[in-house]
């Protein structure tokens, strides 16, 4: 038999787990939210992990069975919570995994390369080369650019909202991300490591001369993607924990809480 392969969530929660040692203290949860868009976890030293929240699928009005037991554990056991199988419990523990990586950041600011350019910046783009551009998970404010500059544009999403086909706009939407396989940029969603298929992407892309990850929900210790072929990652750090917990407990989204938190990206050293 073949060697097992970990997955990259288990890889991340390693990460993490390691870089927890570094810590002169262990925050503890002070409250945890799932909420219609994002979901978060804010920690005692005033720092907050957040995480898009799938959509749910219950048929009744109680979409968590184990609501009010989450703020009680401790953030280390909420971590462990992003190999869930139950999509809403794995949106806590990314959102947990990333305030601790910020926690990790913060102390020791050394261990990583920050990008002095915005990430769309790093796209490579060729003047004479094939352009074609793979988008998991759909990023608006990204399309104007990505049709400019890209020979074709092809979206892996499973939203209702969004048909299945060629839209009107110019771009591919599809379900299957093996559509990607034959792109040679490919932006990954932070969200992709919430509602699962993080690993098939990868293996989708592994031809693609660049690969980037985005989004606030990206807020994890980089070096476990980089190991996988990650080029860029894009992320949101909280700075005003006061609105966006606001914002966000109110069915706030990107739009709504990303004037309270600072943009970085992060590159392999």
């Amino acid at each position: 038999m073949g060697k097992h392969r970990t997955t990259l969530q288990d890889e991340i929660i390693a990460e993490v787990t390691n870089g927890v040692n570094q810590l002169d203290v262990i925050p503890e949860v002070r409250m945890v939210a799932i909420s219609l868009g994002y979901t978060f976890v804010e920690l005692e030293n005033g720092i907050m992990g957040v995480c898009f929240t799938p959509r749910s699928d219950s048929s009744s009005c109680a979409h968590y069975p184990a609501a009010g037991t989450l703020s009680g554990k401790s953030v280390l056991a909420l971590g462990q919570l992003m190999r869930s199988g139950h999509l809403l419990e794995r949106s806590v523990g990314v959102a947990a995994v990333n305030a601790l990586s910020h926690t990790i950041m913060a102390q020791h600011p050394e261990q990583f390369r920050f990008s002095k350019v915005d990430f769309l910046d790093l796209l490579p783009f060729e003047a004479l080369g094939s352009n074609k551009v793979g988008m998991v998970g759909y990023i608006g404010p990204f399309v104007p650019f990505l049709k400019k500059k890209g020979d074709a544009l092809v979206v892996v999403d499973d939203n209702p909202a969004l048909k299945a086909g060629v839209m009107d706009a110019g771009y591919a939407v599809t379900r299957d991300v093996r559509d990607v396989v034959d792109a040679d940029i490919v932006i990954i969603t932070g969200s992709t490591a919430a509602v699962g298929g993080f690993d098939a992407v990868l293996d989708a892309a592994k031809t693609a001369r660049f690969i980037g990850v985005v989004g606030p929900s990206a807020g994890w210790l980089p070096q476990p993607v980089f190991k996988r072929g990650v080029h860029a990652v894009a992320a949101t750090k909280i700075t005003d924990i006061a609105g966006a917990r606001r914002t966000i407990l109110e069915g706030g989204g990107t739009p709504q809480f990303i004037d309270y938190g600072r943009k970085y990206t992060l590159i392999p050293r």
